[in-house]
């Protein structure tokens, strides 16, 4: 199981024709292949949980990277719940000798299979491995850490480069584990590329990015394995970027008081600026020192500064007049209500509406869909769920950031790509069939990997099987799909 984050057609077909990455070309051509589906929004949390677990965000509480909660006022990362459901590779341990490299929202590492190594972005430069030992292992044989020094916001060259050898040297270490704990199923999944999407969408890094993984994938296919690709969601070039929370106050949902905003702006202190410093590191120094200034410190300063243009993002809560403000949004499309009562159902309606009829500029429309929390989500964190969901159109970016006067801008300040629904699944070997697969979710392939290692199907996941992506005659295409009770979620976080 190869995971490519943030992975699809739109960018790599061009690539494929031109014949860049033929063993890419091999999956898709010699084996099936097709658009995978994301769950709202397509951002990386919440789809590597919904991935791993086959469950709607509904039931694993978990919406964006960030939650917010207009109750209590509050933005925060819902990590304690990132191991409260069992992921697929879990039910498949007493089965297989099984192996997990790279995948994010799985740190700190569980203690199952053979081996855990977890994931960027938001594993830490140490404490990342399952047995704890292996982490010393790592370090030693390949000098490796789950997450990069540099960040790319910075625009440092050096950082580009950096995310090119750290993409390299995790398949080498997905490699190096296969062979060395002798793995019958490894899952190994790279984030950085999409990072790279983000920042460069079809330029030379993110080329050279696949070309890495392109020669990869041809030593997993020079094994014989079966190999299957997938990834959390696609990319599109931005075309545009609608600025929700400015809508929001232009429309007099949202009230923002920008004056410290404005103050430090207008003093030079911006985000940009920070993260320029934090580029500047010394790479004498030692990683976790390092990785201490660039990930520790934006976590908890650049969130709440303006960046060059007087914008705030996530710190956007901290400032809001919650006595005056009834909806507030995140990126990517959840829109929170911070109303209570009759007027509730009428702010819904009025945001309904109007996202589903607002235009760019161009009379191009900002959303395929708008959706009510309930249409879109099932499980027991409704009170916590969005209000509103916005399925945005592909190549529209909605940033959730407040300050700028501009509803709607031509570029983004930092991103040339944007997230999408359209992800990719293709999958090659003894397995598979050959063709093309429609309707594809990435709820569906929880339920369908352990169908086809034989393992019964928890009734409380939410995709169902896809039989059709095996082949003709084979055990998993004509065996019938067998179900047991769910296990009990965890609530503690363990």
């Amino acid at each position: 199981m190869i995971g490519l984050d943030g992975a699809g057609f739109e960018l790599l077909e061009p690539w494929l024709n031109a014949g860049e990455l033929p063993n890419l070309a091999r999956i898709v051509d010699g084996g099936v292949a097709g658009n995978l589906r994301s769950v709202l929004p397509p951002v990386t949390s919440p789809n590597w949980k919904a991935y791993a677990t086959g469950k709607n965000p509904g039931k694993l509480g978990v919406y964006w990277w960030y939650n917010v909660d207009t109750e209590d006022e509050r933005v925060y990362l819902p990590n304690d719940r990132y191991h409260d459901h069992d992921e697929y590779w879990e039910l498949l341990d007493d089965r297989e000798r099984v192996g997990v490299v790279g995948v994010p929202t799985t740190y700190p590492p569980k203690s199952m299979g053979e081996c855990v190594v977890s994931g960027a972005p938001d594993a830490d430069a140490s404490g990342f491995t399952s047995p704890s030992s292996l982490e010393t292992e790592l370090r030693s044989e390949f000098d490796y850490r789950p997450i990069t020094r540099k960040s790319l916001d910075s625009g440092d060259e050096a950082a580009f480069e950096e995310v090119l050898d750290h993409i390299d040297t995790q398949f080498e270490v997905g490699k190096y584990l296969r062979e060395t704990r002798e793995l019958s199923l490894l899952q190994l999944t790279t984030f950085y590329v999409n990072a790279l999407h983000h920042h460069r969408w079809d330029g030379e890094y993110s080329l050279r990015a696949w070309k890495i993984i392109d020669d990869h994938l041809g030593d997993f296919l020079d094994d014989g394995a079966n190999v299957v690709l997938m990834s959390d969601h696609g990319h599109a070039e931005i075309e545009r970027v609608f600025y929700v929370n400015t809508w929001l106050q232009e429309q007099g949902y949202l009230s923002f008081d920008a004056r410290v905003a404005s103050t430090l702006h207008s003093l030079g202190v911006t985000a940009d600026r920070l993260k320029e410093t934090l580029a500047s590191v010394d790479e004498r120094l030692p990683f976790d020192v390092q990785t201490a200034a660039n990930r520790l410190a934006p976590r908890a300063v650049v969130d709440h500064l303006p960046n060059d243009r007087g914008e705030v993002g996530r710190g956007k809560i901290d400032t809001a007049n919650w006595e005056r403000t009834r909806a507030v949004a995140s990126a990517q499309g959840p829109v929170y209500l911070a109303v209570d009562g009759p007027e509730r159902e009428i702010v819904r309606d009025e945001l309904l509406q109007k996202l589903s009829t607002l235009e760019t500029p161009d009379g191009r429309p900002v959303a395929k869909a708008v959706y009510r929390g309930d249409e879109v989500y099932d499980g027991p964190y409704a009170d916590e769920w969005p209000d509103v969901v916005v399925d945005k159109a592909p190549d529209v970016h909605v940033s959730d950031k407040v300050g700028s006067d501009e509803v709607f801008a031509r570029e983004h300040d930092a991103w040339d790509g944007v997230n999408t629904r359209s992800g990719l699944f293709a999958a090659t070997g003894p397995a598979f069939t050959t063709g093309d697969v429609d309707g594809l979710s990435i709820l569906d392939l929880a339920p369908t990997l352990l169908h086809m290692h034989g393992e019964p199907v928890p009734r409380d996941m939410d995709g169902r099987v896809r039989a059709d992506v095996f082949a003709e005659g084979s055990d998993p295409r004509t065996r019938e799909v067998t179900f047991r009770d769910a296990p009990t979620a965890r609530t503690d976080g363990g």
